[in-house]
Protein backbone atom coordinates (compact mmCIF):
# COMPACT_ATOMS: atom_id res chain seq x y z
CA UNK A 1 0.00 0.00 0.00
CA UNK A 2 1.96 3.01 -1.23
CA UNK A 3 1.60 6.35 0.40
CA UNK A 4 1.81 9.63 -0.27
CA UNK A 5 4.67 12.01 1.12
CA UNK A 6 3.09 15.13 3.16
CA UNK A 7 4.59 17.88 4.78
CA UNK A 8 2.37 18.61 7.78
CA UNK A 9 0.19 17.10 10.97
CA UNK A 10 -3.32 18.12 10.35
CA UNK A 11 -4.62 18.19 13.57
CA UNK A 12 -9.02 18.46 12.78
CA UNK A 13 -11.78 19.03 15.05
CA UNK A 14 -14.07 20.48 12.48
CA UNK A 15 -16.88 17.29 12.98
CA UNK A 16 -20.35 16.88 14.13
CA UNK A 17 -21.48 14.83 17.15
CA UNK A 18 -23.25 11.69 17.63
CA UNK A 19 -24.93 9.53 19.88
CA UNK A 20 -22.30 7.00 20.47
CA UNK A 21 -20.73 6.52 23.90
CA UNK A 22 -17.58 4.58 25.61
CA UNK A 23 -15.55 4.11 28.53
CA UNK A 24 -12.38 5.16 26.88
CA UNK A 25 -13.21 8.62 26.78
CA UNK A 26 -13.25 9.12 30.12
CA UNK A 27 -9.93 9.11 30.41
CA UNK A 28 -8.45 12.04 28.65
CA UNK A 29 -4.91 13.22 27.62
CA UNK A 30 -3.24 13.77 30.95
CA UNK A 31 -4.02 17.84 32.18
CA UNK A 32 -7.28 17.67 29.60
CA UNK A 33 -11.14 17.56 29.30
CA UNK A 34 -13.28 16.21 27.23
CA UNK A 35 -16.89 16.80 27.08
CA UNK A 36 -20.26 15.83 24.67
CA UNK A 37 -20.18 19.57 23.92
CA UNK A 38 -16.37 20.68 23.00
CA UNK A 39 -15.97 23.07 20.78
CA UNK A 40 -15.11 22.51 17.09
CA UNK A 41 -11.73 23.84 16.16
CA UNK A 42 -9.33 22.89 13.46
CA UNK A 43 -5.48 24.03 13.76
CA UNK A 44 -2.70 23.09 11.78
CA UNK A 45 0.36 22.20 12.89
CA UNK A 46 3.69 22.21 10.63
CA UNK A 47 6.45 19.31 10.69
CA UNK A 48 8.26 20.11 7.43
CA UNK A 49 10.83 16.59 7.57
CA UNK A 50 14.41 17.14 7.78
CA UNK A 51 15.40 16.80 4.32
CA UNK A 52 19.43 16.40 4.99
CA UNK A 53 18.87 13.45 7.95
CA UNK A 54 20.48 10.67 6.52
CA UNK A 55 17.94 7.24 6.67
CA UNK A 56 19.47 5.14 8.47
CA UNK A 57 22.41 6.37 10.61
CA UNK A 58 20.70 5.75 13.32
CA UNK A 59 20.74 2.01 13.99
CA UNK A 60 17.29 2.14 13.01
CA UNK A 61 15.83 0.21 10.20
CA UNK A 62 13.88 2.09 7.47
CA UNK A 63 13.15 1.72 3.95
CA UNK A 64 13.90 5.35 3.46
CA UNK A 65 10.83 6.15 1.38
CA UNK A 66 7.95 8.57 1.56
CA UNK A 67 5.43 7.05 4.49
CA UNK A 68 2.70 8.29 5.98
CA UNK A 69 0.30 7.08 8.73
CA UNK A 70 -3.24 8.48 9.31
CA UNK A 71 -4.29 8.16 13.14
CA UNK A 72 -7.50 9.74 14.36
CA UNK A 73 -7.08 10.56 17.89
CA UNK A 74 -9.62 10.51 20.60
CA UNK A 75 -7.59 13.11 22.57
CA UNK A 76 -7.05 17.09 22.35
CA UNK A 77 -4.00 17.95 20.13
CA UNK A 78 -2.05 19.52 23.13
CA UNK A 79 -2.28 16.50 25.73
CA UNK A 80 0.45 14.81 27.00
CA UNK A 81 0.27 11.76 24.76
CA UNK A 82 -0.09 13.78 21.56
CA UNK A 83 3.18 16.23 22.49
CA UNK A 84 5.35 12.75 23.49
CA UNK A 85 4.30 11.71 19.99
CA UNK A 86 4.34 14.64 18.07
CA UNK A 87 7.88 14.84 20.06
CA UNK A 88 8.97 11.26 18.48
CA UNK A 89 7.86 12.08 15.02
CA UNK A 90 10.42 14.85 15.21
CA UNK A 91 13.00 12.18 16.10
CA UNK A 92 12.26 9.67 14.16
CA UNK A 93 12.45 12.15 10.37
CA UNK A 94 15.56 13.69 11.69
CA UNK A 95 17.37 10.28 13.31
CA UNK A 96 15.83 7.52 10.80
CA UNK A 97 13.33 8.53 7.55
CA UNK A 98 12.84 12.34 7.02
CA UNK A 99 10.69 10.87 4.59
CA UNK A 100 8.00 9.79 7.27
CA UNK A 101 5.14 11.50 8.04
CA UNK A 102 1.76 11.37 9.57
CA UNK A 103 -1.74 12.76 9.43
CA UNK A 104 -2.90 13.22 12.98
CA UNK A 105 -6.79 14.54 13.57
CA UNK A 106 -7.57 14.73 17.24
CA UNK A 107 -11.12 14.89 18.15
CA UNK A 108 -11.57 15.49 21.72
CA UNK A 109 -15.25 14.98 21.69
CA UNK A 110 -16.13 11.41 22.21
CA UNK A 111 -18.76 10.69 20.48
CA UNK A 112 -17.59 12.56 17.60
CA UNK A 113 -14.55 10.84 17.40
CA UNK A 114 -16.89 7.29 17.40
CA UNK A 115 -18.96 8.84 14.30
CA UNK A 116 -16.30 9.75 12.62
CA UNK A 117 -14.93 6.11 12.60
CA UNK A 118 -18.19 4.13 12.39
CA UNK A 119 -18.54 6.14 9.28
CA UNK A 120 -14.83 5.40 7.64
CA UNK A 121 -15.75 2.02 8.40
CA UNK A 122 -18.74 1.55 6.51
CA UNK A 123 -17.05 2.82 3.48
CA UNK A 124 -14.02 0.92 4.13
CA UNK A 125 -11.77 3.65 4.63
CA UNK A 126 -10.44 2.99 8.21
CA UNK A 127 -7.68 4.83 9.52
CA UNK A 128 -4.18 3.15 10.39
CA UNK A 129 -4.18 4.07 13.46
CA UNK A 130 -7.61 4.93 15.69
CA UNK A 131 -8.63 5.33 19.34
CA UNK A 132 -12.01 3.35 20.78
CA UNK A 133 -12.77 0.95 23.02
CA UNK A 134 -12.97 -3.03 23.01
CA UNK A 135 -16.93 -2.61 22.76
CA UNK A 136 -19.74 -4.05 20.32
CA UNK A 137 -18.81 -2.24 17.68
CA UNK A 138 -15.05 -2.85 18.09
CA UNK A 139 -15.30 -6.73 17.84
CA UNK A 140 -17.76 -5.98 14.51
CA UNK A 141 -14.42 -4.89 13.33
CA UNK A 142 -11.99 -7.67 14.57
CA UNK A 143 -14.43 -10.60 13.92
CA UNK A 144 -14.25 -9.04 10.02
CA UNK A 145 -10.24 -9.40 10.19
CA UNK A 146 -9.92 -5.14 9.75
CA UNK A 147 -8.07 -4.95 13.04
CA UNK A 148 -4.34 -5.97 13.54
CA UNK A 149 -3.38 -8.44 16.36
CA UNK A 150 -1.05 -5.92 18.83
CA UNK A 151 -0.25 -8.96 20.68
CA UNK A 152 1.36 -10.62 17.73
CA UNK A 153 2.98 -7.07 16.55
CA UNK A 154 4.59 -6.51 20.28
CA UNK A 155 5.93 -10.16 20.11
CA UNK A 156 7.24 -9.39 16.54
CA UNK A 157 9.24 -6.42 18.24
CA UNK A 158 10.51 -8.02 20.96
CA UNK A 159 8.47 -5.83 23.58
CA UNK A 160 6.12 -7.80 24.77
CA UNK A 161 6.93 -8.49 28.32
CA UNK A 162 8.29 -4.75 28.93
CA UNK A 163 4.59 -3.76 29.70
CA UNK A 164 2.77 -3.97 32.90
CA UNK A 165 0.37 -6.27 33.06
CA UNK A 166 -2.63 -4.13 33.29
CA UNK A 167 -1.84 -1.77 30.13
CA UNK A 168 -0.98 -4.84 28.47
CA UNK A 169 -4.13 -6.60 28.83
CA UNK A 170 -6.42 -3.88 29.33
CA UNK A 171 -7.16 -3.70 25.43
CA UNK A 172 -7.89 -7.27 25.16
CA UNK A 173 -10.42 -9.83 23.66
CA UNK A 174 -12.56 -11.79 25.83
CA UNK A 175 -10.89 -14.79 24.43
CA UNK A 176 -7.39 -13.23 25.60
CA UNK A 177 -6.47 -11.59 22.41
CA UNK A 178 -4.49 -8.25 22.66
CA UNK A 179 -5.61 -5.84 20.59
CA UNK A 180 -4.33 -2.31 20.90
CA UNK A 181 -2.09 -0.11 22.50
CA UNK A 182 -2.20 1.64 25.62
CA UNK A 183 -0.78 4.83 25.73
CA UNK A 184 -0.27 4.91 29.41
CA UNK A 185 -1.17 3.68 32.87
CA UNK A 186 -3.72 4.68 34.67
CA UNK A 187 -5.17 4.00 37.85
CA UNK A 188 -8.04 5.84 39.90
CA UNK A 189 -8.01 7.22 43.47
CA UNK A 190 -10.50 9.66 45.44
CA UNK A 191 -8.73 12.70 45.73
CA UNK A 192 -9.37 14.90 49.04
CA UNK A 193 -8.31 18.19 50.35
CA UNK A 194 -6.37 17.35 53.49
CA UNK A 195 -7.62 20.69 55.20
CA UNK A 196 -11.47 19.79 54.88
CA UNK A 197 -10.42 16.44 56.43
CA UNK A 198 -8.60 17.90 59.59
CA UNK A 199 -11.64 20.81 59.88
CA UNK A 200 -14.44 17.76 59.71
CA UNK A 201 -12.10 15.53 62.09
CA UNK A 202 -11.26 13.17 60.33
CA UNK A 203 -8.27 11.24 61.04
CA UNK A 204 -7.51 8.78 58.53
CA UNK A 205 -9.17 7.91 54.93
CA UNK A 206 -12.01 5.09 54.70
CA UNK A 207 -11.27 1.67 54.10
CA UNK A 208 -14.84 0.50 53.48
CA UNK A 209 -17.85 2.05 51.67
CA UNK A 210 -19.33 2.21 55.27
CA UNK A 211 -16.64 4.47 56.09
CA UNK A 212 -16.64 6.75 53.04
CA UNK A 213 -20.31 7.42 53.96
CA UNK A 214 -19.37 8.27 57.54
CA UNK A 215 -16.97 10.50 56.48
CA UNK A 216 -19.13 12.11 53.94
CA UNK A 217 -21.42 12.50 56.86
CA UNK A 218 -18.73 14.28 58.86
CA UNK A 219 -17.59 16.73 56.27
CA UNK A 220 -21.16 17.33 55.64
CA UNK A 221 -21.78 18.57 59.25
CA UNK A 222 -18.54 20.77 59.02
CA UNK A 223 -19.96 23.17 56.25
CA UNK A 224 -18.33 21.72 53.62
CA UNK A 225 -19.51 19.70 50.22
CA UNK A 226 -18.62 16.04 50.71
CA UNK A 227 -17.76 15.11 46.94
CA UNK A 228 -17.30 17.33 44.05
CA UNK A 229 -18.88 15.58 41.06
CA UNK A 230 -19.70 15.71 37.37
CA UNK A 231 -20.08 13.66 34.29
CA UNK A 232 -22.16 10.48 33.67
CA UNK A 233 -19.16 8.24 33.14
CA UNK A 234 -17.97 9.10 36.42
CA UNK A 235 -21.61 8.18 38.28
CA UNK A 236 -21.06 4.82 36.21
CA UNK A 237 -17.82 4.43 38.12
CA UNK A 238 -19.93 4.64 41.34
CA UNK A 239 -22.41 2.40 39.91
CA UNK A 240 -19.74 -0.62 39.57
CA UNK A 241 -17.93 -0.21 42.74
CA UNK A 242 -19.98 -2.57 45.21
CA UNK A 243 -20.79 -4.98 42.11
CA UNK A 244 -16.79 -5.11 41.41
CA UNK A 245 -15.80 -5.59 44.72
CA UNK A 246 -18.51 -8.47 45.67
CA UNK A 247 -18.22 -10.20 42.23
CA UNK A 248 -15.72 -8.61 40.36
CA UNK A 249 -16.68 -8.30 36.68
CA UNK A 250 -18.80 -11.21 36.52
CA UNK A 251 -22.36 -9.15 37.40
CA UNK A 252 -21.96 -7.14 34.73
CA UNK A 253 -20.93 -9.63 32.44
CA UNK A 254 -23.94 -12.02 33.47
CA UNK A 255 -25.95 -7.80 32.69
CA UNK A 256 -24.61 -7.61 29.71
CA UNK A 257 -25.39 -11.53 28.15
CA UNK A 258 -29.02 -11.24 29.67
CA UNK A 259 -27.94 -14.02 32.75
CA UNK A 260 -28.60 -11.60 35.43
CA UNK A 261 -31.21 -8.33 36.02
CA UNK A 262 -30.61 -5.20 37.61
CA UNK A 263 -33.49 -5.71 40.08
CA UNK A 264 -31.48 -8.18 41.57
CA UNK A 265 -29.91 -8.72 45.19
CA UNK A 266 -26.87 -6.64 43.86
CA UNK A 267 -27.94 -4.23 41.45
CA UNK A 268 -30.66 -2.68 44.40
CA UNK A 269 -28.13 -3.24 46.54
CA UNK A 270 -25.82 -1.10 44.43
CA UNK A 271 -28.16 1.39 43.06
CA UNK A 272 -29.30 2.07 46.83
CA UNK A 273 -25.39 3.11 47.47
CA UNK A 274 -25.70 5.74 44.54
CA UNK A 275 -29.35 6.87 46.09
CA UNK A 276 -27.11 6.82 49.58
CA UNK A 277 -23.55 8.74 48.14
CA UNK A 278 -25.66 10.55 45.72
CA UNK A 279 -27.16 13.28 48.71
CA UNK A 280 -23.56 14.21 49.08
CA UNK A 281 -22.82 15.59 45.65
CA UNK A 282 -23.21 19.55 45.10
CA UNK A 283 -26.06 21.20 43.86
CA UNK A 284 -26.10 21.15 40.46
CA UNK A 285 -23.42 18.59 39.86
CA UNK A 286 -25.24 17.09 36.24
CA UNK A 287 -24.46 20.41 34.26
CA UNK A 288 -20.51 20.52 36.44
CA UNK A 289 -17.52 20.66 34.11
CA UNK A 290 -14.61 18.62 35.87
CA UNK A 291 -11.89 21.88 35.58
CA UNK A 292 -13.94 23.53 37.56
CA UNK A 293 -14.41 20.99 40.44
CA UNK A 294 -10.95 19.90 40.29
CA UNK A 295 -10.05 23.41 41.80
CA UNK A 296 -12.90 23.84 43.92
CA UNK A 297 -11.31 20.63 45.94
CA UNK A 298 -7.93 22.16 45.57
CA UNK A 299 -9.65 25.68 46.97
CA UNK A 300 -11.20 23.13 49.90
CA UNK A 301 -15.00 23.66 48.82
CA UNK A 302 -15.40 20.16 48.50
CA UNK A 303 -14.02 17.06 50.15
CA UNK A 304 -13.25 14.56 47.89
CA UNK A 305 -12.97 13.64 44.25
CA UNK A 306 -13.03 10.62 42.51
CA UNK A 307 -10.73 10.25 39.23
CA UNK A 308 -7.92 9.15 37.69
CA UNK A 309 -3.87 9.61 37.59
CA UNK A 310 -4.28 11.74 34.02
CA UNK A 311 -4.88 13.97 36.39
CA UNK A 312 -1.65 14.00 38.02
CA UNK A 313 -0.99 17.41 36.74
CA UNK A 314 -3.87 19.47 37.83
CA UNK A 315 -3.34 18.02 41.83
CA UNK A 316 0.87 18.28 41.36
CA UNK A 317 3.04 20.82 42.16
CA UNK A 318 6.31 22.13 39.89
CA UNK A 319 8.32 19.19 41.16
CA UNK A 320 5.81 16.77 40.11
CA UNK A 321 4.56 15.74 43.69
CA UNK A 322 1.04 15.99 45.07
CA UNK A 323 0.62 19.38 46.33
CA UNK A 324 0.75 20.25 50.27
CA UNK A 325 -3.33 20.04 50.56
CA UNK A 326 -3.96 16.97 48.87
CA UNK A 327 -4.11 13.60 49.02
CA UNK A 328 -5.31 10.24 47.71
CA UNK A 329 -6.80 7.04 48.58
CA UNK A 330 -7.68 4.16 46.76
CA UNK A 331 -11.23 2.43 46.10
CA UNK A 332 -12.56 1.27 49.76
CA UNK A 333 -13.78 -2.36 50.25
CA UNK A 334 -17.37 -3.53 51.24
CA UNK A 335 -15.57 -5.45 54.04
CA UNK A 336 -17.47 -8.49 54.05
CA UNK A 337 -17.32 -10.49 50.88
CA UNK A 338 -15.04 -8.96 48.67
CA UNK A 339 -13.42 -10.72 45.69
CA UNK A 340 -10.78 -8.46 45.22
CA UNK A 341 -8.60 -6.19 47.45
CA UNK A 342 -7.39 -2.63 47.23
CA UNK A 343 -4.97 -2.76 44.28
CA UNK A 344 -7.67 -4.00 41.29
CA UNK A 345 -9.94 -1.69 40.85
CA UNK A 346 -10.65 0.76 37.71
CA UNK A 347 -7.16 0.53 36.56
CA UNK A 348 -6.42 0.71 32.97
CA UNK A 349 -4.18 1.68 29.75
CA UNK A 350 -6.53 4.92 28.44
CA UNK A 351 -8.26 4.96 25.58
CA UNK A 352 -6.98 1.81 23.82
CA UNK A 353 -4.88 2.69 20.04
CA UNK A 354 -6.38 0.19 17.32
CA UNK A 355 -3.88 -0.34 13.76
CA UNK A 356 -5.75 -1.34 10.97
CA UNK A 357 -5.02 -4.98 9.48
CA UNK A 358 -3.64 -3.59 6.28
CA UNK A 359 -1.87 -1.67 7.85
CA UNK A 360 0.29 -3.37 9.81
CA UNK A 361 1.36 -5.08 7.11
CA UNK A 362 3.59 -2.58 6.22
CA UNK A 363 7.31 -2.21 6.49
CA UNK A 364 7.75 0.90 7.65
CA UNK A 365 4.79 0.64 9.65
CA UNK A 366 7.24 -1.63 12.29
CA UNK A 367 9.94 0.61 11.76
CA UNK A 368 8.14 3.51 13.73
CA UNK A 369 6.72 1.56 16.20
CA UNK A 370 10.39 0.38 16.81
CA UNK A 371 11.43 3.09 17.21
CA UNK A 372 8.67 4.83 19.13
CA UNK A 373 8.43 2.02 21.93
CA UNK A 374 12.46 2.63 22.32
CA UNK A 375 11.51 6.05 23.34
CA UNK A 376 8.08 6.37 24.47
CA UNK A 377 7.95 5.26 28.24
CA UNK A 378 11.05 7.29 29.37
CA UNK A 379 8.89 10.20 27.85
CA UNK A 380 5.88 9.71 29.57
CA UNK A 381 7.87 10.46 32.83
CA UNK A 382 9.59 13.39 31.36
CA UNK A 383 6.28 15.15 30.64
CA UNK A 384 4.70 13.66 33.80
CA UNK A 385 2.08 10.87 33.12
CA UNK A 386 2.77 7.29 33.64
CA UNK A 387 4.14 5.09 30.80
CA UNK A 388 2.02 1.95 29.87
CA UNK A 389 5.77 0.12 30.04
CA UNK A 390 8.79 -0.27 32.34
CA UNK A 391 11.04 2.69 31.21
CA UNK A 392 14.70 2.31 30.40
CA UNK A 393 15.66 4.68 33.33
CA UNK A 394 13.23 4.84 36.58
CA UNK A 395 15.40 6.99 38.41
CA UNK A 396 14.02 10.14 35.85
CA UNK A 397 10.46 9.18 37.89
CA UNK A 398 9.80 11.40 40.98
CA UNK A 399 8.76 9.43 44.17
CA UNK A 400 4.77 10.29 43.30
CA UNK A 401 5.50 8.51 39.89
CA UNK A 402 7.44 5.57 41.34
CA UNK A 403 4.55 5.42 44.15
CA UNK A 404 1.63 5.01 41.44
CA UNK A 405 3.70 2.65 39.26
CA UNK A 406 4.60 0.40 41.81
CA UNK A 407 0.60 -0.21 42.29
CA UNK A 408 -0.33 0.12 38.72
CA UNK A 409 2.32 -2.98 38.40
CA UNK A 410 1.01 -4.54 41.05
CA UNK A 411 -2.73 -4.90 39.71
CA UNK A 412 -3.58 -8.39 38.78
CA UNK A 413 -7.13 -7.57 37.50
CA UNK A 414 -9.56 -4.65 36.56
CA UNK A 415 -13.05 -3.49 36.65
CA UNK A 416 -14.81 -2.90 33.28
CA UNK A 417 -16.67 0.38 32.34
CA UNK A 418 -20.34 -0.91 32.33
CA UNK A 419 -20.80 1.76 29.45
CA UNK A 420 -18.99 -0.31 27.19
CA UNK A 421 -19.59 -3.81 28.29
CA UNK A 422 -23.40 -3.37 27.89
CA UNK A 423 -25.08 -2.21 25.03
CA UNK A 424 -25.49 1.06 23.23
CA UNK A 425 -29.33 1.02 24.20
CA UNK A 426 -28.85 -0.06 27.83
CA UNK A 427 -25.87 2.36 27.85
CA UNK A 428 -27.84 5.11 26.88
CA UNK A 429 -30.49 4.39 29.67
CA UNK A 430 -27.58 3.38 32.33
CA UNK A 431 -26.90 7.42 31.66
CA UNK A 432 -29.68 8.93 31.75
CA UNK A 433 -31.06 7.05 34.48
CA UNK A 434 -28.64 7.18 37.21
CA UNK A 435 -28.63 10.06 37.93
CA UNK A 436 -31.90 10.20 38.77
CA UNK A 437 -31.01 8.12 41.54
CA UNK A 438 -29.17 10.34 43.06
CA UNK A 439 -31.63 13.59 42.71
CA UNK A 440 -34.29 11.26 44.59
CA UNK A 441 -36.09 11.00 41.32
CA UNK A 442 -36.48 7.20 41.14
CA UNK A 443 -36.07 4.34 44.21
CA UNK A 444 -33.59 1.86 43.48
CA UNK A 445 -36.53 -0.64 42.64
CA UNK A 446 -38.12 1.63 40.06
CA UNK A 447 -34.44 2.55 38.20
CA UNK A 448 -33.82 -1.71 38.44
CA UNK A 449 -37.46 -1.93 36.39
CA UNK A 450 -36.46 0.93 33.67
CA UNK A 451 -33.44 -0.95 33.01
CA UNK A 452 -34.50 -4.29 33.04
CA UNK A 453 -37.64 -3.02 30.31
CA UNK A 454 -34.55 -1.97 28.52
CA UNK A 455 -32.18 -4.37 28.51
CA UNK A 456 -34.69 -7.17 27.69
CA UNK A 457 -35.52 -5.02 24.25
CA UNK A 458 -32.41 -4.38 23.72
CA UNK A 459 -30.22 -7.48 24.54
CA UNK A 460 -29.91 -10.13 20.94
Amino acid sequence: MKKRKVSSILLSLALAASLFTGCGGAEPAAGTETTPDAEVETAETETAPDTEAAAGDSGYKTTGEAYEIHYIARSNEDGTQMQALYKIIDMYQKQVNPNFSMNIECISDQQTHNQKIRTLAASDELPDWWSGDVDSFFYELWNAGMVANMGDIFKELGIYDNFYWCALNYPSTADGEIAGMSWNAQGEYFWYNKDVFEAAGIEKTPETFDELLEICQKIQDSGTTPIGMEGQWRLLRYLAFIPWRLSGNDYIDKLAAGEAKYSDELGIQTAQFIADIGQYFQEGWTTADSSTVMEQLKDGQFGMYYSGTWELPIFSDENGELLDNIGMFQLPLTGEGDVNGFADSFSNGGAPMFISSEAAKEEEMMNFLAFFWDHYNDLCLELGYLPPGQPSNIDIATDLQKELIEDFAGVTSYAKCWDVVVDVATSEVLLSETPNLTLGNLTPEEWAARLDEAAAMNIE
